[in-house]
Order: C-alpha cells, then sequence, then structure tokens
C-alpha cells in the first residue's frame, strides 16, 4: 500500500477525516480499505501510529459527542448507537483475526514501496515475436499430426467398405446357390407336372433358371423312385425339398420371399403365386400323397400346410 512523505497510509488518511467528526468516512472508506488490506491497521506511520490507534481515539469521540447530544427520552437512540459501536469493533476484531489466520503476521518485507520496472518497445516486440514462433509451430505440428490421421482414417475406410462388398458378394452367392438347389430339388421330387407355374417363371428371369448339376448319390436314392407296389425308398419327411430343412414355417416363407426382388411388385407377385401352388396342400397330395412313407406322413402334411398358410399371408401383405 502506497504511503505519503509522512508515512500515512490510506487508512490513515481516512480515520484522521474521521476523527475530524466526519462520521460517514468510516463506512464509506475505512470499512471497505479493511476488507480489501486488512493487515494495514496495524502499519505504523513516522511517528509511530496505527489507523487502528487513530480509530479508537475517533471512536471515543464519536461516543463522546452522541452522549452531548443524547436527550433523557432519546433511549432508543442510546442503545441503537451502542449497537452501532458494538458492532463495529466487532467487525475490526473479526477482520483481523481472518487477517492473522489466514495471512499470519505483517511483514515489512511483503510490502515495497518500489514500482516495477517498465518494459520497453524492443522486449515487447521480442517476446510477442517469440510467443507468435511457438504457437505457429504448433499449430504446424497438429495440422501434420491431423493429415497423418485423415489418411489412416481413409485407409481404414477403403480396406472396410471393400470388406463389405465382399461379404456381401458372398452372402448373395450362398443365397442365390441354395436357392437353385431348392428349385432343382422341387423338379426332382414333384416332377414336370406339378411345376408348370415355376417353369413359366423361370422363362420370364434367368435368376431362377434350374443348373444342370445332378443331385449327390444320397438324394437320387431317396427322392427318384416312385415305385409304391414294394413300399422301398418311399419319401421320408427329410426327402421333402423344404426351403430350410430344418426351419419353422415362418423361416422356410422367409427364405422363398427372398429369392426373388420384392421391389419389382409384379415378378414378386408372380413367384409368390407360383410357390403358393406348389405348396399348396391339395396339389401336394396330388403330387406326393402316394409316396409318403407312413411314419411321416402326419408331420409332412402339417409342415406344408403351415408353409402354405405363411406363402399366404406373405401374399396379402403384397398387396
Amino acid at each position: 500500500m502506497q504511503c505519503d512523505a509522512s508515512g500515512n497510509n490510506a487508512l490513515h488518511v481516512a480515520a484522521q477525516v474521521m476523527e475530524k467528526g466526519e462520521w460517514r468516512v468510516y463506512t464509506d472508506l475505512c470499512v471497505p480499505i479493511l476488507k480489501r488490506c486488512p493487515q494495514s491497521i496495524d502499519i505504523p506511520n513516522k511517528q509511530g501510529i496505527t489507523p487502528r490507534d487513530i480509530l479508537r481515539r475517533a471512536e471515543d469521540l464519536m461516543e463522546r459527542h452522541a452522549r452531548r447530544k443524547q436527550s433523557p427520552d432519546e433511549s432508543y437512540a442510546d442503545l441503537q448507537s451502542k449497537e452501532t459501536s458494538e458492532w463495529r469493533e466487532k467487525l475490526l476484531a473479526e477482520s483481523m483475526d481472518e487477517y492473522q489466520e489466514m495471512y499470519g503476521q505483517y511483514d515489512d518485507d511483503d510490502y515495497s514501496d518500489s514500482v516495477p520496472e517498465m518494459e520497453s518497445f524492443e522486449s515487447w516486440a521480442d517476446r510477442i515475436y517469440r510467443e507468435y514462433h511457438a504457437r505457429n509451430c504448433q499449430s504446424n505440428n497438429m495440422s501434420v499430426k491431423t493429415k497423418v490421421v485423415t489418411l489412416q482414417d481413409t485407409s481404414r475406410l477403403v480396406e472396410e467398405q471393400k470388406y463389405q462388398k465382399r461379404k456381401a458378394q458372398k452372402e448373395r452367392e450362398l443365397r442365390q446357390a441354395q436357392s437353385d438347389r431348392y428349385h432343382r430339388k422341387c423338379q426332382e421330387v414333384f416332377g414336370a407336372a406339378g411345376t408348370s407355374n415355376e417353369t413359366d417363371l423361370k422363362h420370364t428371369t434367368s435368376k431362377f433358371k434350374l443348373t444342370e448339376e445332378r443331385l449327390e448319390t444320397s438324394d437320387n436314392d431317396s427322392a427318384t423312385n416312385t415305385d409304391t407296389r414294394t413300399g422301398n425308398n418311399l419319401l421320408c419327411y427329410k426327402d421333402i425339398p423344404w426351403p430350410v430343412p430344418a426351419g419353422t414355417a415362418e423361416q422356410m416363407a422367409q427364405f422363398i420371399a427372398a429369392g426373388v426382388d420384392s421391389s419389382d411388385i409384379t415378378l414378386y407377385k408372380r413367384y409368390l403365386r407360383a410357390q403358393r401352388v406348389t405348396w399348396h396342400p391339395d396339389r401336394f397330395m396330388q403330387r406326393c400323397g402316394t409316396r409318403l412313407h407312413a411314419k411321416d406322413r402326419v408331420r409332412v402334411l402339417e409342415t406344408v400346410t403351415a408353409l402354405s398358410q405363411e406363402l399366404n399371408r406373405l401374399a396379402e401383405l403384397a398387396k
């Protein structure tokens, strides 16, 4: 805190003005100074007088002045004056206690009258240049790192896209192979007499054209023999060309529906119509009723009926 030639700081001056009878100086100047710099109350001037000594004298003068002006009927004003005086004393005591706890005892070395040296223009210019150069280098390093990360991300993205394309291609090939096998087995088991609608549809699009591969030996032994007089090689449940051999009727219907592009409504409806005819219970009994093995007959007919109902439901949704 700055002092004048007599060693008086701002609190000295304010307390001296208050001692002259300007009581409002206490709340207007003394209290803010004490809040901002509580240690200034014990700093002596060149005469060895502290602001605390002056404030105490001022408080005594204020009390004597109040007593002189007090009349016998002014007991309330006297009580209020005492409360004000007590409050001010408590305020000073609390301020000093708080300062002692937070900052400790006042040390003259903590305060200096020396003014910090002003920075010259050359020093300021050099400092600004160094700060700018350091910030610019840091920005360039960040740009290089960002470019490297961007290239790496782009490379990973390209590889991911290639992987997804290969995966989608394999899935399409697998579905196509399964669809071809399904139609081929239908042709082998049901025969040409019961697949006229499928044949017409296959002429419409090459997607459902049957391949020329032969069935495995196990399939030939179980499905191509239609002789019912001996009771040998009859159609068991596993010999029926189910779309999903171990699946439910809903899964089978979904597999059949996935065999054609549903966005082409006309082709999709024609395909579902042909499959509904193939798996209609009555048509199925006409083709395979006499060839069903007795132990699997009930199970086969129940599955055919459930699959037919699911295909009918899909056809209704396509309308």
